[in-house]
């Protein structure tokens, strides 16, 4: 719910913005703006969030492994010859029933003390029990099986229907499976997360870019007005003979220095405006003008305990402690290698030819019910090999956590003490802009009065310039800063 209202939020937003450009041809934007619109519409942040939900459906499908899959399973086979049980013709004797023993089903011992009642062929001359070449006797009477009759089976075998199996017991595979994929499933949300701190990082700096070339716009015209004003006056003492051309011309040099800075930062300011339009995920054509201004430099508080807060916030060492559990579930799937795995199977087979009716072309039917075992025995070392490869995972997970803590408490320290020197440099450029204004109007007044020449006024212009657009670098850069310390930080 919260998500579908934050969705609606940012469309109204967009949508206020759209209409705001076909009004007035300009769309004003704050910082905050900007998140909001690059949330939604930047191409980064969306692949992000697509790469999440693989790993979140990839999560869904693992617990899945827990429940028993019915299929539907067919085998078709096409023979060339059928399957023949007698390799030879055979003769069976026909004896009478009371020739056999109940008790044992086999021949009655005594059937050769009257062998004559028991079917047997005596010798006329003799009188005894006629015996064929491997001394079996002879009975009057055989049944005579045919070898080529009797044959079973046809060139095409169908076996088909729906199947049930259900995994008992796997030595642990599907919970490390789950662990595995519930595991990738963090790891991308806290890239998800990484991927929105870099893009918000980028468009904040480009925000604050364009901040900068638009206060340095407004510089630069003030500039050009007294510049001009001063052409206007000398001008005048030109034309009363008072001054000479040289000195006209050498205020036209800087009227036209200015211009080209001007144009310069009308080009920046352009092409910056662009790139943020891109970041956001706005057409890059877009007119935008930005609020915000870097007057309201924020004090941020001291550095004590600010690499603990980026060591508990920050998502890469979140990823790395994800990737230890991810290292420590391989190694439980690879001992799961060493245990018995046991499944319940159940089918509904459907057979031609036909087995419950004399193989016969039509399909019989019936239901198996059965658990498989499977014990592994020998594998000549590869199961310790692969656990011991698993032992390695962890290990490595483990130094690269360390590795990352002392990286990022170097980065948040560095962090800070960029931040600290560019406090620092704002505070002297504010006193030299205050030098150079009252510079400015000091030199002004005694060029009123004829005290200095257009020389010294002009170069008290030019410092107040300078000054002042150091001025606005070094507030821009302040909040450049402060943006880099608290992603470095994990503030954002």
């Amino acid at each position: 719910m919260k998500r579908a209202f934050f969705i609606l939020i940012v469309l109204l937003l967009i949508s206020n913005l759209i209409i705001a450009q076909s009004n007035t041809d300009t769309i004003f934007l704050s910082v905050l703006d900007c998140r909001e619109i690059a949330y939604a519409e930047n191409y980064t942040i969306q692949t992000a969030k697509a790469q999440y939900a693989i790993a979140e459906n990839l999560n869904m499908s693992a617990k899945t492994q827990y429940f028993g899959q019915f299929n539907l399973v067919g085998h078709y086979q096409l023979t060339n010859k059928p399957f023949q049980v007698l390799s030879d013709n055979l003769f069976m004797p026909v004896v009478p029933f009371w020739s056999i023993d109940q008790a044992s089903m086999g021949l009655n011992p005594n059937m050769l003390e009257n062998p004559l009642l028991n079917g047997m062929v005596l010798n006329p001359l003799t009188g005894e029990v006629m015996t064929d070449p491997e001394g079996n006797p002879l009975f009057f009477f055989y049944s005579y099986l045919p070898a080529d009759q009797m044959k079973f089976g046809t060139h095409h075998n169908f076996v088909f229907g729906p199947s049930f199996m259900q995994p008992l017991y796997l030595g642990g595979k599907i919970r490390s499976l789950n662990k595995i994929a519930q595991s990738g499933k963090e790891i991308a949300s806290y890239k998800m997360n990484i991927e929105q701190d870099k893009e918000i990082y980028k468009i904040e700096q480009a925000y604050w870019r364009i901040v900068d070339l638009q206060e340095k716009q407004k510089i630069v015209e003030k500039y050009l007005k007294l510049l001009n004003r001063v052409l206007y006056d000398v001008e005048n003492l030109y034309n009363e003979g008072i001054i000479t051309r040289a000195e006209v011309l050498q205020v036209n040099v800087k009227i036209n220095e200015a211009n080209l800075d001007q144009a310069k930062v009308n080009n920046g300011l352009m092409l910056s405006e662009m790139a943020l339009c891109q970041l956001i995920g706005l057409p890059i054509e877009s007119k935008i003008y930005l609020t915000d201004t870097p007057n309201d430099i924020q004090a941020l508080p001291n550095s004590d305990g600010s690499a603990q807060l980026a060591l508990d916030s920050r998502s890469e060492i979140k990823i790395l402690e994800e990737t230890q559990k991810l290292a420590i579930a391989q190694q439980n799937m690879a001992r799961s290698r060493f245990l018995p795995n046991a499944a319940l199977a159940a089918n509904y087979l459907f057979i031609n030819p036909n087995p419950y009716k004399g193989f016969d072309k039509s399909f019989g039917a019936d239901w198996t019910v059965g658990i498989s075992m499977q014990i592994p025995i020998t594998h000549w070392g590869d199961r310790f090999y692969t656990m011991n490869a698993s032992k390695e995972l962890i290990h490595i997970a483990e130094l690269k956590k360390e590795e990352a803590k002392s990286l990022i408490s170097l980065e948040v320290q560095q962090a800070w003490f960029k931040y600290s020197e560019a406090v620092k440099n704002l505070s002297l450029n504010e006193k030299s802009v205050e030098l150079a204004e009252e510079t400015l109007r000091i030199s002004q007044d005694n060029f009123d009065e004829g005290m200095i020449s257009i020389t010294k006024l002009l170069e008290a212009q030019t410092n107040w310039h300078k000054t002042k657009a150091n001025l606005i670098e070094a507030k821009t850069q302040v909040k450049m800063l402060e943006v880099e310390y608290k992603m470095k930080t994990g503030q954002f």
